[in-house]
């Protein structure tokens, strides 16, 4: 295997991407569903609901989008509108993604989690490998974290962290995590953190927890063919996607590496349509994910679209009641 001094399948990359194509049953393409753990429908008893109409229609996964605050005021280019606004309140609630897929897992045990994604630079990386580990040993090993860097200059001065830094910063969470989970005693010196003579336990249940980046920029491909197990790009049309796709594979090859998954979040590019899904055969994407309007507070409407969705990507219904239309 390229790129890596282990051998066979006891390999921790080789176990992470297995997961990622695989997870608990084998599909052409896998889909996912965002749970509603932002905008009016964020509650216990919704993320439950869909968590479960998720796992009985069928689906692969559950996801998690992030903000930790919102400010009052918030200039930065939002890169998801075609107007480049971002358009929430500031008391948009916002679950936090990892205790939303925690309570999503008890309610659907056979499906993966991850986020989509989590602003990585908000965080410390300690205490997110920690959190991280635990969500992954308590769900049974589904854990797929998905990060990004972040667009909104504003929400990292208001949590005190450097904005202009925060690729590189991520870069060195990922290999500081990676480190922590490896369950030996720490010795990392880098330019953001220095951990020395300390381990981390529980370690994830696979050895490594898969790690997927989003961002759709050419330092974020980069990015995510040298370092990453998936690339997470959200809202891109196809012919977006068919050039990016492109990129990451030539880039993924430079870099000596074997591949890297694609898990595409739908998000206002376009709807999921049988042509589109043909579109995504075609691409290679490994990994689709539907989105949930955060604006939206109907339950039942969203529950509806996911019944289309399984049956336009022919799903395996896990029970004969959820195959029944609502």
């Amino acid at each position: 295997m390229r790129g890596c001094g282990c051998a066979g399948r006891r390999c921790p990359a080789v176990r992470r991407r297995e997961t990622l194509r695989y997870g608990r049953g084998c599909a052409l393409v896998k889909v996912g569903v965002l749970l509603p753990n932002a905008g009016p429908k964020a509650s216990a008893e919704h993320i439950a609901e869909i968590a479960r109409h998720a796992e009985a229609l069928g689906f692969h996964s559950l996801w998690t989008s992030d903000h930790v605050l919102i400010p009052e005021r918030v200039e930065s280019y939002y890169p998801y509108r075609a107007n480049g606004r971002w358009d929430y309140p500031s008391d948009s609630k916002w679950m936090d993604p990892l205790l939303s897929l925690a309570w999503a897992a008890a309610a659907a045990p056979s499906l993966q989690i991850g986020t989509a994604v989590l602003v990585a630079p908000l965080r410390h990386p300690v205490l997110l490998a920690k959190q991280v580990a635990t969500l992954d040993v308590l769900s049974g090993g589904r854990v797929i974290l998905g990060l990004g860097a972040g667009w909104m200059k504003e929400e990292a001065v208001v949590l005190q962290t450097k904005f202009e830094n925060r690729g590189s910063r991520m870069q060195e969470m990922i290999d500081l995590m990676r480190h922590l989970w490896t369950g030996e005693r720490a010795k990392f010196h880098g330019r953001h953190w220095t951990i020395t003579d300390a381990r981390m336990h529980p370690t994830p249940l696979r050895g490594q927890v898969p790690i997927a980046l989003g961002g759709h920029s050419p330092a974020a491909i980069r990015r995510a063919a040298r370092v990453a197990d998936a690339w997470l790009p959200h809202a891109r049309l196809p012919d977006q996607l068919r050039d990016e796709i492109a990129q990451l594979r030539a880039e993924t090859e430079r870099s000596g590496r074997d591949s890297v998954e694609v898990i595409v979040q739908s998000g206002r590019a376009y709807q999921l349509t049988p042509e589109m899904h043909a579109i995504h055969q075609e691409l290679g994407v490994d990994h689709v994910i539907l989105d949930t309007q955060v604006s939206s507070n109907d339950q039942s409407e969203f529950i509806d679209a996911m019944h289309r969705w399984a049956e336009m990507t022919a799903l395996r219904p896990r029970s004969a009641r959820a195959a029944a239309a609502p």
